[in-house]
């Protein structure tokens, strides 16, 4: 089996980077002359402390000491003003990465949500974008910088002293390979944090969404043990790691930055034979002293950018995943019919059984149909495959006679609105949830809408109104209800209502029911559901069972005609 080739994070990002680049170089320019100024701060302390050594006075004394401050404060500007435009640049970049992230879960079918949970798709949009900054902010600059300019300087030493430079250079590049023992299998251990931190993220979300089930059927204690679970071996994960790790890191910061202890050493020695003045001899104590920080400080980015790796990789799966086929023109006729065909449809979620096999239908345009089945029978699939929600392997779906997969995502949403019962209402209130369904809707279009769906009556008794912001204070029925009052609002001509009132009780269900038929007049209506009495007057009725259709017409037709509805009709009654 081929390995799977290791995402460079700099090519993937590059689209993210570019054009912010000017930025990231200017960055980089400013963070090595803030370095430069601070190793010339040591060298001119050393070089002073030379001259104090000879006992020398006078202005040379006084211009080394001026230049060291500059040098100084230099550093400390250019370094914040580095940082500055980085963090401007890194973030601007983190701001279109997640655009396009976002953009691309529009794209991308029902089906990936289903594999991918939200605990784990949070963790990729928040904390891994997020671990990016890091490496765009600080290791850009910062990395660069703090190689760039020790090499520079041990340049410099090795024109001074050649043997006193290579006693130096060889004592930290020996501190610091100690240190580099804890990147052994850094990329599995790395990777092994991030799912023990996605199981996380994962337990903790399912504990929150699902409190009240824990709380209605007792299950507090096995719920928190899951979650307990997922936290502890998280928080141990994190901890095997550190100890595996320090060791290395405990002997790397004992040895490398005692540099200077072999320079005081050979460089007396030096001085001593007449191998090294005075200020040549202070300038490398100083010298050894500062070049440590940048070159550990550049050290500690390595595992941060073999992060970037596993980070790259699991961003890299989303952008890259692949998308629905569809149009990106407009295929929308001026005058078109909204007849419905199926043709051969076959589709599977696995791979392995089709999930709807070989459906042929045709859907009149202002009608009203009926799709009844048991569970799992496929009717909700095939309504989502004509809603766009997945791409099929075979067949063919047709709007009007243009098929599904040539009409763009806005003509598609155009068309048809689908309202099921897992209703979802965003953290805004109950106007702007409802006026959704038409961004540009007023006000008292919004309150029309409510009224034909059967909520207005309960929205005007909420402490705020349709200012209410809609939350758990709203019942599964009432949630339900503004779906529909915002599939109202939308107008489209094709609406499908997928178990849309379920969650409804009976004398609401009736009332909304009516909305319904009146709102969908010269409208194509498909209606899921498995209360048959409801759609009893269906101009026609689908009865569907493991994918297929199994008879259709009305009402009367199949109670003689199909054994099955005829069966499902009885056990209703």
């Amino acid at each position: 089996m081929k390995k799977e080739k290791e995402p460079n994070f700099f090519k993937e990002m590059d689209l993210f980077i570019k054009p912010y680049k000017k930025r990231y170089i200017l960055s980089v320019m400013l963070s090595m002359l803030s370095v430069l100024c601070e190793l010339l701060s040591y060298a001119s302390v050393g070089i002073l402390a030379g001259y104090i050594f000879k006992g020398f006075h006078g202005n040379n004394m006084i211009y080394v000491l001026i230049f060291t401050i500059i040098c100084k404060i230099s550093g400390v500007l250019l370094s914040n003003i580095s940082t500055l435009i980085s963090h401007k640049a890194a973030y601007l970049t983190l701001k279109d990465l997640r655009y396009a992230i976002c953009d691309k879960f529009v794209r991308l079918p029902m089906g990936y949500f289903d594999m991918n949970p939200s605990g784990t798709l949070k963790t990729i949009l928040v904390d891994r974008v997020e671990d990016i900054e890091k490496t765009l902010a600080h290791l850009l600059p910062e990395m660069t910088a703090n190689l760039l300019i020790p090499i520079a300087m041990i340049v410099w030493m090795l024109a001074v002293n050649i043997k006193l430079t290579g006693i130096i250079f060889l004592w930290v590049i020996f501190g610091l390979s100690i240190g580099m023992l804890m990147m052994i299998g850094y990329k599995k251990k790395y990777e092994g944090q991030v799912q023990a931190q996605k199981n996380m993220n994962q337990a903790v979300i399912e504990y929150v969404k699902g409190i009240e089930v824990i709380k209605t059927f007792n299950m507090e204690d096995s719920s928190y043990a899951k979650y307990k679970n997922a936290v502890i071996r998280h928080a141990e994960y994190a901890i095997n790691w550190m100890k595996s790790s320090q060791i290395y890191a405990s002997l790397s910061y004992s040895i490398a930055p005692v540099s200077i202890f072999p320079t005081i050493v050979v460089g007396l020695i030096f001085f001593n034979n007449g191998f090294l003045t005075e200020q040549s001899l202070f300038l490398f104590m100083m010298i050894s002293l500062g070049i440590f920080k940048p070159i550990v400080k550049a050290s500690s980015y390595v595992d941060q950018l073999a992060q970037m790796g596993t980070v790259t990789k699991e961003i890299k799966g989303i952008l890259d995943y692949l998308e629905l086929k569809r149009s990106e023109n407009s295929n929308l006729k001026e005058k078109m019919t909204y007849d419905i065909a199926f043709e051969n449809l076959q589709f599977s979620y696995d791979g392995t059984k089709n999930d709807v096999d070989d459906v042929n239908l045709t859907i009149k345009e202002k009608t009203m149909t009926a799709i009844i089945g048991t569970s799992g029978s496929g009717k909700s699939t095939l309504m989502k495959l004509l809603a766009g929600f997945w791409d099929f392997e075979k067949g063919k779906i047709k709007i009007g006679g243009i098929e599904v997969k040539d009409l763009s995502m806005n003509d598609l949403n155009t068309l048809i609105s689908y309202v099921d019962q897992n209703t979802f209402l965003f953290d805004d209130t109950i106007l702007e949830n409802i006026r959704i369904g038409k961004k540009d809707a007023t006000n008292d279009e919004v309150i029309e809408a409510a009224k034909r769906a059967g909520c207005h009556d309960f929205i005007v008794t909420l402490p705020d109104g349709y200012d209410t912001i809609a939350g758990d204070r709203l019942s599964g029925g009432e949630k339900q209800r503004i779906a529909i009052a915002r599939a109202i609002l939308k107008n489209a001509p094709i609406i499908i209502l997928d178990e849309a009132t379920a969650s409804t009780d009976i004398e609401n269900e009736e009332k909304i029911q009516g909305a319904l038929l009146e709102f969908t007049k010269g409208k194509t209506l498909i209606v899921i559901t498995h209360k048959i009495k409801t759609v009893i007057n269906a101009d026609k009725i689908i009865y569907m069972e493991n994918g297929k259709i199994i008879c259709d017409g009305k009402h009367e037709e199949l109670i003689k005609s199909c054994s099955a509805y005829k069966h499902l009709y009885e056990i209703a009654n």
